[in-house]
């Protein structure tokens, strides 16, 4: 090995130097894509596919009961945690460390925490549709599932440490997206534990994986209103508000939301729904005015390389959450009529839930996964019509189908074929942005001499191997090349003509700018 190689990672061991370090971003980045690419398998495969068929075979059969309620209930929990609960978690632990300046470190537990959450769904949902060892797979599932939220409070509350910490750095969260985040976290940690005794009680004393039916709706009261929704609203304090240029929220409100969102759970708990609907109608109204989301943008919206008109989708998003829990009144004043409670629920989990992500993922995802851009423009906007369609189609016709029957009958399976072809499309689109090589964001003229080998190599691995062919060959001897050591030493240590390294390197940099850079399009992005 070089002298100069052996000298700096003296130099790195002696001094804790600040030197530009892009690994810890990559290993984030990485999980943060393990946890998306969880939740779309979840979200195509056991979550809507299977939904849509216990819609058609409802439709087929003219009768609300005529698909099982195990699949039913396999199909809500791939949708609420396989899904939507794998994104949250994911961008959880990708952001908030961020947000508090807690840099992640242990990558070992997170990937822990994605293997048992994964599994623990994936479980779920295998007992509810095959009934192949399902008492020891409900409860063993339910395990995992609680066993990987906990993993995820101790990386996100213990684990780290705060740069530049002192004695009393740690301050009581004031902001209304803190707020909610907490409350929404610990409802998700009573609604794991609440699902894990229910899976115990059905282990023992039923015949089949059903929730007895008070059981599940109160569970699903406290993991769609308590943690989905919540954590929804949390992250729109920080990400629709900058987005769509909005007024900062009213953080003052934050305290009202959370009490709300308590009593919700506890009236679940103890099984007074109808009070828990009316309290979630009036919370949901809090919190919309809280969020300014329907209000007017200050700012123009962040439209760069997504869909144009994705704002006034979010904005429709939160005028379904609004829609959803005025028809969860309507359920419990007019119980007779078959329909109203599942319009309400498909509301705020396709209407509210789905729309949102649908609109705001491809804003968000591709930036915190390094840097990438968005596949196809043209397909996220086909993902969000389809979508809102379909919802519209099947909330509208639910009620009158189940009630009157007639024609609504035939509108059902239209609305179920819509919503699936907009959760392919959105999942196409975004495992084809998944699997991009990320762009290199640094223009060639920044290339230089002085920027750390390591720098280039952990940025971007590609760079190894044209380093170790232009002639760095002690770069192929090791893993980690030291921290400190510059392009420029390497090169010299190597006797290494400079300019044919930068050439090389400019090359590759050339290749892989941003599409939208290249051409100033909205268009698809290409590697």
């Amino acid at each position: 090995m070089p002298e100069a190689w052996r000298a700096a990672y003296e130099r790195d061991r002696l001094s804790a130097g600040d030197y530009a370090d892009p690994g810890p971003e990559r290993r984030a980045a990485r999980a943060l894509a393990a946890f998306i690419a969880a939740g779309l398998a979840f979200l195509a495969l056991p979550g809507t596919l299977l939904g849509v068929w216990n819609l058609i075979e409802i439709a087929s059969h003219r009768a609300a009961n005529a698909a099982s309620v195990a699949w039913i209930q396999a199909h809500g929990q791939a949708q609420l945690l396989g899904w939507v609960g794998s994104f949250i978690l994911g961008i959880s632990l990708y952001a908030l460390p961020k947000f508090r300046h807690r840099p992640l470190r242990n990558f070992g537990l997170v990937w822990t925490v994605w293997v048992l959450w994964t599994m623990g769904v994936a479980w779920r949902w295998w007992v509810g549709v095959s009934v192949r060892g399902w008492r020891t797979g409900l409860v063993a599932s339910a395990l995992m599932e609680l066993a990987a939220y906990a993993l995820t409070q101790r990386i996100l509350l213990f684990s780290q440490e705060r740069i530049g910490e002192g004695k009393n750095s740690r301050r009581k969260p004031h902001d209304l997206g803190s707020w909610l985040g907490i409350v929404g976290f610990g409802a998700l940690g009573l609604a794991l534990t609440f699902n894990l005794g229910i899976s115990i009680l059905v282990a023992l004393k039923a015949a089949t994986p059903v929730y007895p039916p008070l059981l599940d709706r109160a569970f699903l009261i406290v993991a769609l209103w308590g943690f989905t929704v919540p954590a929804a609203w949390g992250y729109s304090t920080r990400f629709v508000t900058i987005f769509l240029g909005l007024h900062p929220p009213d953080h003052g409100a934050a305290r009202r939301l959370g009490l709300g969102i308590v009593a919700i759970i506890v009236c679940a708990l103890v099984r007074w729904f109808v009070l828990a609907d009316a309290l979630i109608l009036m919370v949901t109204i809090l919190a919309i005015h809280a969020l300014r989301v329907l209000r007017p943008s200050v700012r123009p919206p962040k439209l760069a390389g997504v869909y144009r008109r994705y704002p006034q989708f979010i904005r429709l998003s939160y005028a379904w959450l609004l829609v959803g829990a005025v028809l969860g009144v309507a359920a419990d004043i007019w119980g007779k009529e078959a329909g109203l409670g599942g319009a309400s629920r498909h509301a705020v989990t396709v209407g509210f839930v789905a729309t949102l992500i649908f609109a705001l993922s491809p804003r968000l995802l591709p930036a915190f996964l390094g840097g990438r851009e968005l596949y196809s423009v043209k397909l996220m906007a086909a993902s969000l019509w389809a979508l809102s369609v379909g919802c519209l189609l099947r909330v509208s016709s639910e009620a009158i189908a189940y009630s009157a029957g007639g024609w609504a009958w035939h509108i059902l399976p239209v609305s179920a074929m819509l919503e699936l072809a907009a959760v392919l499309v959105f999942v196409f689109n975004m495992a084809m942005t998944l699997g991009q090589a990320p762009p290199a964001w640094l223009e060639p003229s920044g290339v230089t001499a002085r920027l750390p080998v390591y720098w280039y190599v952990t940025s971007f691995p590609e760079t190894r191997k044209i380093l170790v062919d232009v002639g760095l060959k002690a770069l192929s001897q090791v893993r980690e090349p030291p921290r400190s050591l510059t392009l420029e030493e390497a090169a010299a240590a190597e006797g290494v003509d400079m300019q044919e390294v930068l050439r090389r390197l400019q090359g590759f940099f050339s290749r892989r700018q941003p599409h939208s850079r290249a051409n100033g399009s909205d268009k698809r992005a290409t590697p």
